[in-house]
């Protein structure tokens, strides 16, 4: 066997090795969302929400973007969303209010995913993914204030996480897995925001459009428990992915 071939074998090794892994940790990932779902966090504001919860799983949507990158993120949020759509179902109730939510987290994989990096390359494409994230950002919140303006205030979270989002693109902004800890909270803080919020938005967009609820409830009401909300589940996540990061920073692999 010459060089060229064993060199051509252990890529080839790597890389199976690599993907094992990856998939193996959003299976894990996956698992975890399904379960925590049940968790509840607060109650769900809305007439069609009697007797759902909003819960923790929210702090695990920005972690499959963390963990995973864009592709892998989206994909396997995706299995969680449908893994927790049934267990839901079963126990609590939440995925009934608003089926839209179970979009969340590949949404937030997807775009946490694409801003660890100002450039993210898909089949030769480069796509500036912060820029990409505040455009669906932006979106959202034009898609809202359409019905809604009366109760403009409900978005400026998200219009924070769009300006996080174009300042992580500027400055050309990269996630370094291997920082030190003082560094990872610093790091992940962002895009735990943008993922939390991406996520979030799933909910937003169906609770106006498929529940219909009013701009009194979403400006009087949602707005201050959302706050709260959003802000925990930004924190917990930061945590969580530092913790992570910290003690198994050799086992974990980010591919954007």
């Amino acid at each position: 066997m010459n060089e060229d071939q064993s060199e051509t074998i252990e890529l080839e090794s790597f890389r199976s090795t690599s993907s094992s892994k990856i998939i193996a940790v959003g299976a894990i990932l996956s698992a975890v969302y399904a379960i925590a779902v049940v968790l509840p966090m607060s109650q769900f504001i809305g007439p069609a929400g009697s007797g759902s919860i909003l819960s923790f799983a929210i702090c695990i949507a920005p972690l499959f973007g963390l963990v995973l990158g864009p592709r892998y993120g989206f994909v396997f949020g995706g299995i969680a969303g449908f893994l927790a759509t049934i267990v839901s179902i079963q126990f609590a109730g939440l995925y009934l209010a608003i089926p839209t939510i179970i979009l969340g987290p590949a949404i937030s994989g997807l775009l946490t995913g694409l801003c660890l990096r100002p450039i993210t390359e898909f089949q030769g494409i480069k796509v500036p993914g912060p820029l990409i994230t505040a455009v669906y950002i932006l979106l959202v919140i034009l898609l809202y204030l359409l019905p809604l303006y009366e109760a403009w205030w409900f978005i400026l979270p998200y219009a924070l996480t769009a300006l996080v989002a174009i300042v992580l693109q500027a400055f050309k902004f990269r996630f370094d897995s291997a920082a030190s800890f003082s560094r990872i909270p610093i790091q992940i803080l962002p895009l735990t925001l943008i993922g939390s919020l991406a996520d979030f938005s799933m909910m937003t967009l169906g609770s106006v459009y498929l529940l219909g609820l009013d701009a009194f409830l979403f400006g009087t009401v949602i707005f201050p428990v959302m706050l709260l909300e959003r802000t925990a589940s930004v924190i917990i996540s930061a945590i969580i992915a530092g913790v992570l990061f910290t003690a198994f920073r050799n086992e974990l692999f980010v591919e954007a």
